[in-house]
């Protein structure tokens, strides 16, 4: 193969690669979002604890958000882990409290990283219908 067409290829792969990472990268995660009739504090509690159910450690933790970490897992051919899941809580009409729910995947694991918006909100609203433990 001559200098030029090597360049060639060498450009060709470089632009090829900017536009895939562009277009991933710029995908936006539209997330989940619902509406909880309890407490904030309730609502907190239930995020923070399904953060923990699918395995995130919890990084920031503030009133209104929440955010965890998923561990990285080596797999035969790709990691997967490695997602960053944000809970942001706000106060809704008549003491509701909206919940909005993300999950951000990196580049290099995205083929072995899941979007965890669904299962996060599941194990929300379980949480929340599940009954106190009598004392």
């Amino acid at each position: 193969m001559s200098l030029s067409n090597s360049r060639n290829v060498i450009a060709l792969a470089f632009v090829t690669w900017a536009m895939l990472t562009t277009g991933i990268a710029s995908a936006a995660d539209k997330g989940v979002q619902a509406t909880f009739d309890q407490p904030m504090a309730a609502v907190h509690k239930a995020a923070v604890d399904a953060l923990a159910v699918i395995g995130c450690t919890i990084k920031k933790e503030d009133p209104a958000y929440i955010e965890g970490k998923r561990d990285r897992k080596i797999g035969v051919f790709v990691g997967s882990g490695g997602e960053t899941v944000s809970v942001t809580l706000s106060d809704a009409t008549a003491g509701k409290v909206g919940v909005d729910i993300r999950t951000a995947r990196t580049f290099v694991g995205g083929a072995g990283q899941k979007n965890w918006d669904q299962p996060v909100l599941d194990e929300i609203t379980k949480q929340l219908s599940t009954p106190a433990p009598a004392n």
